[in-house]
Formats: C-alpha cells, structure tokens, sequence
C-alpha cells in the first residue's frame, strides 16, 4: 500500500493543490485511493474551497466526510492552540479510527497535514509524530520564492531526525509571474544540496480544473516518481 504524507514548507506553499494531483495520477492507474485532511481550521463546514472537500473530491468522493476531517476548527491557528483556546484538545483516537477507515481495501492513502511538519497537533505530538505512527512516507511541498532553500532544508532535517523517509521535494509555482533570481536559482541549489532527495519543480497551473491537462504537466515534470509502491530509505 502507498502511504503518502503531504507536508508544506509553511502554509500557502500549494500543499493541497500538490495533494489533489497526486491523487489524480494514482486514481488514472486504476489505484483505490483515500484521503485525508485530520484537522483542518478556519473554514466552514462545507466550504468548497476548504482542503478536505478538495481532497476529497480528488480522492473520488466516496469516504464519509467525518473521516476526511475527523476534525474542524474555527480558528485559523495550529490544532493545540486552537483546541486550548476552546478549552478542550484533540482526541488522537478519534484521528486514528478515522485514518484506520480510510486505509480499509484502499491502495493508497494521502494525508494532507496543515501548515509546517512541526505544527502540534497536541502540546506533546505534532504531525511528524503522526506520519511516524502512521507509516507515512513523506512529500515536502515548498513554495518557490526567496527563502525556500532554509525553509526546505529545515524541513527535510525534521523528517529525517523523526525517522521519516521523504519521498522528494515539489518545488511549486505560487503565481504566474516571471521568476525572480530566487525563484530560478532554486531549484539547482535544493537538488544539489538534498541530492540523493529527489527536487521536482512543478509550475503555475493555468487550467487546474483540466484533467488532462493536469495530468501531462504532472508527468511531465515527473510527480510518478513519487508513487512508487515502495522506496528505499533516504
């Protein structure tokens, strides 16, 4: 089974546009997939631009919405702050049964965290915690702009120092406008310093909403080698 961790190098990075379409490519192989957002903040319920209901509906639409946000918040801060603010915390039991769920007769399964790899989801586990305990392997999605190079690298360590294997790095367009030396500098820099983690670029997508469309871009710039059953520790 592929067990996929999506993670950002900080929030607005493009973590759920990046999850949807890895779970395009794995839906267009015929795979069984699920996904996951297990707390999600500061938006409705039903909020069509929310990450849960665009995971979701990359996923095929089929798994209860309760298992695909176990979790709702109305403040936009991390999970543990907001929880505290409320006077309660996280249940991670409840995360848990709804994760077990989504992974029953599935080959796949995406969980999207929010916001950084080190956001606390309670006062003692963050998602680093959660990807361990799930056997997730990791993606890290990194905004393409100045000071994604510290951002990146930050990132990396921390998966690694958890005991997490990181799949690769998508280096993603945040706008349509042409890169700045930052920007067209990146890229070289993240792959010689992650090397041997793989450094994707992936650019601004001026049709999100075309399939295929997505798809082409998706494989072109090599997001498969991302979804291979099984990769070696890195």
């Amino acid at each position: 089974m592929i067990r996929l961790g999506v993670t950002g190098t900080d929030t607005g990075v493009g973590k759920t546009l990046v999850s949807t379409v890895l779970l395009r490519l794995l839906r267009s192989r015929g795979l069984r997939v699920s996904a996951m957002k297990p707390v999600e903040s500061g938006v409705k319920t039903h909020d069509p631009s929310s990450d849960a209901v665009r995971l979701h509906a990359a996923a095929g639409g089929d798994d209860a919405m309760e298992d695909v946000r176990p979790l709702l918040l109305a403040e936009p801060l991390a999970p543990w702050v907001a929880t505290a603010r409320a006077g309660s915390e996280v249940d991670l039991g409840v995360l848990d049964a709804a994760f077990a769920r989504l992974c029953d007769g599935r080959d796949a399964v995406l969980v999207e965290g929010a916001g950084g790899l080190l956001v606390p989801i309670t006062r003692d586990v963050a998602f680093d915690g959660l990807f361990v305990q799930w056997e997730l392997d990791v993606v890290v999605v990194a905004g393409n702009r100045r000071g994604a190079i510290n951002h990146t690298l930050l990132t990396v360590r921390a998966a690694h120092d958890a005991g997490l294997r990181v799949r690769g790095v998508v280096l993603n367009a945040l706008d349509a406008e042409p890169p700045g030396i930052a920007e067209a500098t990146n890229l070289e820099a993240l792959a010689e310093l992650l090397a041997p983690v793989p450094v994707l670029s992936f650019p601004w997508l001026r049709k999100p909403d075309d399939e295929a469309y997505v798809l082409d871009i998706a494989r072109e710039r090599g997001l498969e080698s991302l979804l291979r059953d099984r990769t070696p520790p890195i």
